[in-house]
């Protein structure tokens, strides 16, 4: 009987334990932890009267305007990190830490899911030399490309950048 109240009374301490730790791993909404920070401390100079250096943070008590107004959510995050807001002569919130780790966690996210960019890509072909290994390799011909191709561009000392070959009239009739 003994042994079976401690292991109940493991079990619940177990659970207990559980229950706690996960509540204090739940990560902070941005209602908990930038909405308090911003009303009582950063909206009493950055409002839509006074908007000290030129901004307004009434504008940013949405978590929609991460996307909206990155770069505003940039600057009030700069500006934290560094120190300089809250001012010195300024009492520094209790939620400021969180705060400051919400914001750079939110930027984050929004970097993570943004659709790579891969830019422009240039069509690419062989300049003369590739152009005669492969032929030697796939065919068993020594095809002298350097007689009967003109030369080829280069740009920087190189001459296989896709963006420098061009295909002239001359060599499209080659």
């Amino acid at each position: 009987m003994r042994a079976f109240r401690w292991n109940v009374g493991f079990a619940l301490s177990l659970i207990v334990f559980g229950v706690v730790s996960s509540r204090s791993q739940e990560s902070p909404t941005f209602e908990s932890a930038v909405v308090p920070v911003i009303r009582q401390t950063c909206s009493q100079c950055h409002n839509e009267t006074i908007a000290s250096g030129g901004l307004n943070l009434k504008a940013l008590d949405r978590r929609e305007t991460f996307a909206s107004q990155r770069a505003d959510w940039e600057t009030v995050l700069r500006k934290l990190k560094a120190g300089e807001m809250p001012p010195p002569n300024v009492q520094k919130p209790a939620g400021l830490a969180a705060m400051t780790a919400y914001i750079e966690h939110e930027l984050d996210r929004l970097d993570r899911n943004v659709k790579p960019d891969p830019g422009r890509i240039t069509a690419r072909r062989l300049n003369r030399t590739e152009y005669r290994n492969t032929i030697r390799d796939l065919l068993g011909v020594d095809f002298q490309t350097t007689q009967e191709f003109p030369a080829d561009d280069t740009g920087e000392g190189f001459d296989n950048i896709s963006d420098i070959l061009t295909v002239s009239p001359l060599l499209a009739e080659k």
